[in-house]
């Protein structure tokens, strides 16, 4: 892995995703796991053998921000465009490496799906890089790495697969039967947010918004002239979309439904929080401090060109209707919250709780999750203030019949409500001050968080007391920046948890990598120092 005058010690992890799965449910630990832990896209295809997913929705960036005329152009295009490609860096290599850095043990299968199938070099460039990634493991915590094209040629039989657990929801893992640990169907719903709202954890008061149906289907052009355009979108895999234009049955539906949720919207008032259903990295979320944001809000949803409203609600259909994918979610905003963390556990059968971790969470001015930060010398006191709120999620959720990692957003605030009962136990003691806490989201999966207490061994040995994680681009190479960092890696203190160089195609042949990062900090001011350094010579990534 990089240069060879680079001497990297070897990483051993305290534990790993595979031992976490056995001691959920010991029974099944006989019984070979397979894991599939890349990110997710339903606004567009990202490969041939990668579609977009219509039934299992999610609204990342690229489904909210991007305008559906450049998406109809990916969907027509014959060659993967440059706006596919960037996605899938991400979700099909940077995200599961990050994941698969933790995996352990050569008897694990680690599903990857391959960024350009069929191209031969770069196939093998797919391998080489999630490869020297996982290097620095000792041998007995390197997982087996399986590539294959998509989702629906997943080789489980010809691996003996028995089970597979995925981070998130594909279309084509439920259309091809595949044995999982979990339904994929309770898996969306336990991430969802009006889930989340009416579990009765202990989360802000929230207001449900559902719509009525489905966009009635277009078959054949068959609704109004501005339609038949749309048909010929949809036959290439691309994201249906009813225009603003249309006077039929779907123009009809699409309207009642948008002045259902914009005059709930209308009706709340400020400071409020504003979710769709489904979110991924932090997307789907908007704060709402006050009436000129609101404003903004309802302008962002409406709009016609770029209307998140308009994208979502054509996205409703009858084989995905009963999830409930166009609802949204109008919560109050936890007011002068004292803390934000990440708190990480795993959950067992029976709906029992192994704590792994509480991290503080790095969040930027766009509401996107960019990284995390953790102080092992306080895991203890932080277990003991999460202890409650962590057995009520662990108990929802394993009713439910999930087991796994799971990972809650918590705010915790010193104004404590006057009906405590809006709270149920999520009151904390600790230290003699009496907070509130509130989940503000619930990451039923693998997190991005999740390889900081699995390091706690590598980094405490070192004297290093504090650590992050993080994900970033540049200009350069895997190699180059190990060699800017070189003292950092060699002892110990940073590491490369995932990473992909693309080659840009300019005359130069210059590199832009991607990567995910974690550093280590004798103590928390010297972690800053350093994140701050690397900040410095680095761009941040969302997702």
């Amino acid at each position: 892995m990089g240069s060879a005058t680079i001497n990297l010690p070897t990483i051993h992890l305290d534990t790993t995703l595979t031992d976490l799965y056995k001691l959920a449910d010991p029974s099944t630990a006989h019984l070979r796991l397979g894991l599939v832990l890349c990110g997710v896209n339903s606004a567009i295809a990202l490969t041939p053998s990668f579609p977009r997913k219509k039934k299992y929705l999610y609204q990342d960036s690229p489904f909210n921000n991007i305008p559906p005329a450049e998406l109809k152009d990916a969907a027509a295009s014959s060659t993967t465009t440059d706006l596919q490609r960037s996605i899938a860096l991400k979700y099909l290599s940077l995200i599961p490496q990050r994941d698969a850095f933790i995996t352990g043990g050569p008897h694990t299968p680690t599903i990857f799906f391959n960024v350009s199938p069929g191209s031969a070099l770069q196939e093998a460039h797919d391998r080489h890089e999630a490869e020297a990634t996982i290097a620095v493991l000792s041998p007995e915590q390197r997982p087996k790495l399986v590539f294959c094209s998509g989702p629906a040629e997943i080789p489980v039989k010809e691996l003996g697969i028995d089970r597979l657990a995925v981070k998130v929801m594909l279309d084509d893992l439920e259309r091809k039967g595949y044995p999982l640990v979990v339904n994929q169907e309770t898996q969306w719903f336990l991430n969802s947010k009006a889930g989340l709202a009416e579990s009765g954890l202990p989360t802000p008061r929230a207001e449900v918004v559902d719509v009525e149906g489905f966009v009635p289907p277009l078959a054949g052009g068959e609704c109004c002239e501005v339609c038949r355009a749309e048909d010929d979108v949809v036959g290439k895999g691309g994201m249906g979309f009813v225009p603003a234009g249309c006077k039929g049955a779907r123009g009809r539906w699409m309207g009642e439904q948008m002045k259902r949720i914009v005059e709930s919207v209308d009706a709340r008032q400020a400071p409020f929080v504003f979710k769709t259903q489904q979110t991924f990295g932090g997307a789907g979320t908007w704060v709402v401090s006050d009436e000129e944001k609101k404003r903004e809000l309802v302008k962002k949803l409406m709009d016609d060109e770029t209307g998140v409203l308009r994208k979502l609600l054509s996205q409703v259909t009858a084989k995905n209707q009963q999830m409930k994918p166009g609802s949204v979610v109008l919560s109050e905003m936890v007011r002068d919250p004292v803390g934000d963390y990440g708190v990480t556990f795993l959950v067992r059968k029976g709906g029992e709780a192994t704590f792994l971790a509480a991290s503080e969470q790095m969040i930027n001015e766009d509401n996107a999750w960019i990284g995390s930060t953790i102080n092992y010398a306080r895991q203890e006191r932080l277990k003991e203030k999460f202890e409650g709120i962590m057995r009520q999620t662990a108990e929802w959720v394993g009713k439910h019949g999930y087991i796994g990692p799971v990972g809650i957003d918590v705010l915790e605030t010193t104004d404590i409500p006057k009906d405590e009962l809006v709270q149920g136990n999520g009151i904390s003691s600790v230290d003699g001050e009496r907070t509130a806490q509130y989940i503000v989201d619930l990451n039923v999966r693998t997190s991005g968080s999740l390889a900081l207490p699995l390091l706690k061994g590598h980094f405490t040995s070192r004297g290093v007391t504090c650590a992050s994680s993080f994900s970033t681009t540049l200009r350069g190479s895997r190699k180059q920046f190990m060699e800017t960092w070189r003292e950092e890696f060699e002892t110990g203190r940073m590491l490369i948890m995932a990473w992909y160089e693309d080659d840009t195609g300019s005359e130069e042949k210059e590199v832009e990598s991607i990567g995910d990062v974690v550093v280590g900090g004798k103590d928390e001011k010297d972690l800053q120092n350093l994140m701050k350094r690397v900040r410095e010579s680095t761009e941040e990534v969302t997702f």
